[in-house]
């Protein structure tokens, strides 16, 4: 009894220190995910792509709330980024656009969306779609010959390990060159080439077979119609094999762990079972006939994918594999049109209505409605993305393959996870948390600008104080002194749009320094497959079409419209002064010292030999500063005296003074002069050369989607065309406490078949996806 309570206690301290290595892994790596729904699978060049944002916790699933900024760019083949947009995220949620232009050539290219947070982990987890644009003013001058298809098999044993004299599960995985499955069948042989057993892929050329390794045997499979062989993982003497086996009728998963060796039964094995970053079971258990069996209740695992780990007696990871629980579709959206054809120009009203089992927030949905043509397909929805294809490595064909409920659809996902075992970490890093140390910090409030510092022989320099402004009628000042790296970063508060930033230290700062500012995208890229786009010759009447009406659009409609955001804070980052001086009202002087002395009495201007001297007055106390207090012009540090005092003063607007001490983070002004010109652009002053001056993409300004209406006869008769072939987008659409929505909008002149397609979710995580097709006749029939 000593002895068995001994063995329990040790086995519970271990398990408990893999659940707390692995819960403080999981507090110090807070993991997000990305879906993008975009209104549209394919572009023309010169079309908007328009897109909605939802970044969720990776645990929950439910709406994130660390970063307020994601990164969205479009990568062509050799994964350059083409186009490239900051795009600002409330709550989890948000909207952008993308305008396609000219220059891009036809192909396929890969949209990928990140938040600075997620570059501290792989660019596999980033959010990555394949969309085609097409450009129909440049003639496809690549080769048309057909590439050789050459096919590639790569073979995944169920838990990792081949075991001589086990019987073993493995799966295996048929691809072409274009990363696409091939279903060519096969054969395994030894080294006699004998045959073992023989193979077939059941779907995307994905399938399973099993296979007992003899002694001292090597095997590999030959494809039909392929001389190349491909091996097989090398047998390994002594180990572990795992099998999991689900029994549906009583909702159990059976884990099996054998081994071929007495010396390894002696050993205890855990059983370490978490999914989306949380812990779901853990156990131990000792083998009774070679075999140590766990049992799991598959009620108590989430949608989606979980991990299945075992461990050894020293805590080794020796086997692993994930399993999918299909969801349940508790939550589905009905769509439901007024009616079911429509002639153009038609009012279309569309009710939606989330059925759901239990009582839940309302949801945040975006909804497209887009002209269907040959091009129009897409297989990637917010809950095959959040459920099945952000947890693996790598490109899944056809996801929404494995969320239709059937034996046979079970079967090729859990082929499908066997030839996709992979995890957001390493368990070496779990037990050593300073093994994956984060560099990039998130954006919890807003853009961050980074700058690097650096002496004359490439090394860090630390402790160096700079300066970040965008001159503007909005004085906004960042300072930053630069850490142990190098690093400065300014936090941009409200900053959208292209502007002017200017970046630089102090004049009696060494100036031999230099100040790089860096790129906020990231630079490691995921191996993603990059499919050749073919336009078959049937297709081009479609895409004639689609251009004409592209190109009308353009023409009548115009270019989008930009929207400013409500809200945005135009005071002063000193906020109210102690004195404003709008020098318009007052006699006007050549010269600055004139204007200070007469009627600034707040600033006193003193002469030097080594020139001039700002001295502001504390209020308070009602004494001099003796050190010079901050210079700004339309928000830019001046840091000499003798520059300002040397520019026009009938080119400053206004004039605002800080009568106090001002703290900014670990900075310090001994009080504020604030001039402003009247467009606050600078008015010509001539900033120090070794200032660091450069254009830069802010927050992206909402476009304004262009929809009509045709409320009246007048409207609808009007000659001026309408060819659009997306008839509506919203990424807004919230429904009622009943899981109700509605909205409306009007058919253009284009006849034929629209896909309406609705995504989104709630605060609980909750997803929905549908779609549906609405018909649009010629007004003659």
């Amino acid at each position: 009894m000593l002895l068995a309570a001994s063995w329990g206690y040790s086995q519970d301290q271990k398990i408990n220190k893999l659940v707390d290595a692995f819960d403080e892994y999981r507090k110090e790596n807070y993991e997000e995910k990305i879906y993008l729904h975009l209104d549209r699978p394919s572009y023309l060049t010169g079309e908007t792509m328009w897109f909605k944002i939802y970044l969720v916790d990776a645990s929950l699933h439910t709406p994130g709330i660390l970063s307020k900024v994601v990164y969205v760019e479009i990568l062509d083949q050799d994964s350059k980024p083409v186009l490239q947009s900051k795009i600002e995220v409330s709550e989890g949620k948000g909207s952008g656009s993308l305008f396609i232009p000219a220059t891009m050539n036809t192909g396929n290219y890969h949209i990928r969306a990140y938040t600075n947070w997620m570059k501290n982990y792989s660019p596999d987890f980033y959010f990555h779609k394949e969309v085609s644009i097409i450009n129909p003013f440049i003639s496809d001058t690549r080769d048309k010959q057909q590439a050789t298809v050459k096919v590639n098999v790569q073979f995944f044993p169920e838990g990792g390990n081949l075991v001589e004299g086990i019987r073993s599960k493995v799966a295996f995985q048929v691809l072409n060159n274009t990363g696409k499955g091939n279903n060519r069948k096969g054969i395994v042989v030894d080294e006699n080439m004998d045959t073992v057993v023989s193979f077939s892929p059941d779907h995307f050329g994905i399938g399973h077979f099993y296979l007992t390794p003899e002694t001292n045997k090597k095997y590999k499979a030959i494809l039909q119609q392929e001389k190349e062989t491909f091996e097989l993982p090398d047998v390994a003497t002594i180990g572990y094999v795992l099998e999991v086996s689900e029994q549906t009728e009583s909702n159990q998963i059976n884990i099996r762990v054998r081994t071929n060796t007495d010396a390894l039964t002696r050993q205890v094995l855990y059983l370490f079972v978490h999914a989306r970053n949380k812990t779901i079971m853990a156990n131990a258990g000792m083998f009774n006939n070679n075999v140590v069996q766990f049992d799991i209740n598959s009620e108590t695992l989430p949608e989606g994918i979980s991990h299945i780990t075992i461990f050894d007696a020293m805590m080794k990871p020796v086997c692993e594999r994930l399993y999918f629980k299909q969801p349940s579709n508790s939550n589905a959206v009905s769509i439901a049109a007024n009616q079911a054809n429509y002639l153009p120009r038609g009012q279309v009203k569309i009710d939606l209505n989330v059925q759901s089992q239990e009582q839940v927030s309302p949801y945040d949905l975006s909804v497209s409605v887009f002209k269907i043509d040959s091009l129009s397909s897409s297989n990637i929805n917010i809950q095959n993305y959040l459920l099945l294809s952000s947890d693996l490595k790598g490109e899944i064909e056809s996801p929404d393959f494995y969320f239709s409920d059937s034996p046979a659809v079970k079967v090729a996902a859990d082929n499908l996870m066997l030839t996709h075992g992979w995890r957001r970490f390493r368990w070496d890093h779990v037990f050593d948390t300073t093994a994956n140390p984060q560099t990039f910090i998130p954006e919890v409030r807003g853009h961050i600008v980074t700058a690097t510092v650096t002496r004359p022989d490439n090394s860090n320099a630390a402790g160096v104080l700079s300066y970040l402004t965008s001159p503007g009628k909005i004085i906004r000042l960042y300072p930053s002194r630069s850490g142990l790296d190098g690093m400065q970063y300014f936090e941009m508060l409200d900053f959208y749009g292209k502007a002017r930033i200017i970046v630089q230290k102090k004049s009696s700062e060494d100036s031999t320094l230099n100040v790089k500012v860096n790129s906020p995208f990231s630079e490691k890229f995921a191996g993603r497959v990059h499919h050749t786009l073919t336009l078959p010759e049937q297709w081009k009447d479609q895409l004639i079409e689609r251009s004409v009406a592209m190109q009308a659009e353009d023409i009548y409609k115009g270019s989008a419209q930009f929207i400013t955001p409500e809200g945005i804070d135009s005071t002063a980052f000193y906020g109210k002064p102690d004195a404003t001086y709008l020098l318009d009202d007052f006699t006007r002087f050549p010269v600055m010292e004139e204007v200070l002395r007469e009627y600034v009495p707040g600033v006193f201007v003193r002469k030097r030999k080594d020139g001039f001297q700002f001295m502001v007055v504390d209020k308070e106390p009602n004494a001099t500063f003796r050190v010079s207090p901050l210079i700004l012009l339309d928000g830019v540090p001046i840091f000499d005296e003798d520059e300002i005092m040397d520019f026009d003063p009938r080119k400053i607007k206004r004039l605002d003074v800080v009568q106090h001490r001002w703290l900014q983070g670990s900075v310090s002004f001994f009080g504020i002069v604030s001039f402003s010109t009247y467009n606050g652009d600078l008015a010509g002053f001539e900033l120090n050369p070794n200032a660091i001056t450069m254009d830069y993409e802010g927050l992206q300004l909402q476009r304004e989607f262009y929809a009509p209406k045709y409320e009246s006869k007048r409207q609808r008769e009007s000659r001026l065309p309408d060819q659009r072939t997306q008839l509506y987008w919203n990424p807004m659409v919230i429904t009622d406490s009943n899981g109700h929505a509605a909205f409306e909008f009007y058919t253009s002149d284009l006849p034929g078949d629209y896909k309406v397609v609705v995504e989104g979710m709630n605060r609980e995580g909750k997803l929905v996806t549908s779609s549906t097709n609405l018909s649009v006749k010629e007004s003659n029939q």
